[in-house]
C-alpha cells in the first residue's frame, strides 16, 4: 500500500519582523506614552531588540530602558493608541504578496501565529491588503500562553481546522524557533527581520529573503516524519 501523501501543508508565519516591517508605528505609539510622562522617546534601533513578546511586553521594556516603571494605565493607553493608528507606517517586506500567492497555488495553507494583540494584527494585515491570504490569524491575547509555548501554534492550527496537516513555522525571533521545536515541527529563521541568532545558535533553515521561502519550505518538509504531523 502506498503511503498517504498530504497535498496540503501549513506555513505558519510570525507577523512583525517576518511579514511586516512595523516597528516604526509601534515605536511612535510608545513614544507618545513616554513623552506624556516626560520620558525621552526611543529611537528605532533601541526599539527593535524589545520586540518579540507582544505589545504589552514591548511597552514595559520601553519604560524599563529609560529607567521607569509604567502603570497599568500607561500600558493600556499605549495599546489603545497603537490600535487607533494602524498601520503606523508599516510595510510588507519585499516579495511578500507574490510569494504568499505562489505558496497558495502550490497547496500551502497560510496562517499567522503572532504574540501581537489579535485586533491589531487583523487591522494591520487588512490595511496592507493581505488579510484574505490567511486561513487564520491567532494573536497572543487569544490563547492561554503565547509563543514560545507550543500551545499557541496548536491553537492557531486548531482554530482553522488545520490540525493533522504537516506544518512549518517561519519567524524572525527565538520565540518562534522555540515554539516550533516544542511543538515538534521545523522552523525557518527569517534573517531579514528584527531578531538575531546568538553566535552559538544555528537555525536548521535560514532565509535571507522572503522569496526564498518556497524552496526552503519544501526542504523543511523533508524533515517531517510521516508519523509526526501538526497535531
Amino acid at each position: 500500500m502506498k503511503p498517504h501523501i498530504h497535498t496540503e501543508r501549513v506555513a505558519i508565519f510570525d507577523l512583525d519582523g517576518t511579514l511586516v516591517d512595523s516597528v516604526d508605528g509601534i515605536t511612535n505609539a510608545v513614544n507618545r506614552s513616554l513623552q506624556a510622562n516626560g520620558i525621552t522617546p526611543l529611537q528605532r534601533d533601541e526599539a527593535i531588540p524589545l520586540l518579540g513578546d507582544g505589545l504589552a511586553a514591548f511597552g514595559r521594556r520601553a519604560y524599563a530602558l529609560r529607567g521607569a516603571s509604567p502603570s497599568t494605565h500607561d500600558i493600556d493607553d499605549f495599546l489603545q493608541d497603537y490600535l487607533n493608528h494602524p498601520p503606523g507606517g508599516a510595510a510588507l517586506y519585499p516579495d511578500v504578496r507574490v510569494t504568499l500567492d505562489h505558496l497558495a497555488r502550490s497547496g500551502w495553507r497560510l496562517a499567522v501565529c503572532t504574540n501581537k494583540i489579535e485586533a491589531a494584527a487583523l487591522a494591520l494585515l487588512d490595511n496592507l491588503n493581505v488579510l484574505d491570504r490567511f486561513d487564520v490569524v491567532c494573536g497572543g491575547d487569544t490563547v492561554e500562553r503565547q509563543k514560545p509555548d507550543p500551545g499557541h501554534i496548536h491553537g492557531t492550527l486548531q482554530r482553522a481546522g488545520l490540525t493533522g496537516l504537516p506544518a512549518v513555522m517561519i519567524g524572525d525571533n527565538l520565540v518562534d524557533l522555540a515554539a516550533a521545536s516544542a511543538h515538534g515541527i521545523p522552523a525557518i529563521f527569517a534573517s531579514w527581520g528584527y531578531g538575531r541568532l546568538p553566535p552559538d545558535r544555528e537555525a536548521p533553515f535560514l532565509a535571507t529573503r522572503f522569496s526564498e521561502l518556497p524552496q526552503l519550505l519544501d526542504a523543511a518538509m523533508a524533515h517531517i516524519s510521516p508519523q509526526r504531523l501538526s497535531i
